[in-house]
């Protein structure tokens, strides 16, 4: 029983606190990244993973 608890509990800290976490990052890296260099396939690249980590969350910005 305990196993399942912490399995879930688990799941809920990475929904709930890393994966915002990691969205606010990448975005805040990929802005960067665009003033200093201009748009590039590195930029592209982070904003598709933020993307990505947006539907992950279920939420659209």
């Amino acid at each position: 029983m305990w196993l399942f608890l912490r399995r879930r509990l688990i799941m809920w800290v990475v929904l709930a606190i890393a994966v915002p976490l990691l969205d606010y990052l990448l975005g805040k890296v990929a802005d960067e990244l665009r003033a200093r260099k201009g748009d590039s396939a590195v930029t592209r690249g982070l904003d598709t993973a933020q993307s990505g980590l947006r539907t992950l969350r279920g939420k659209r910005r």
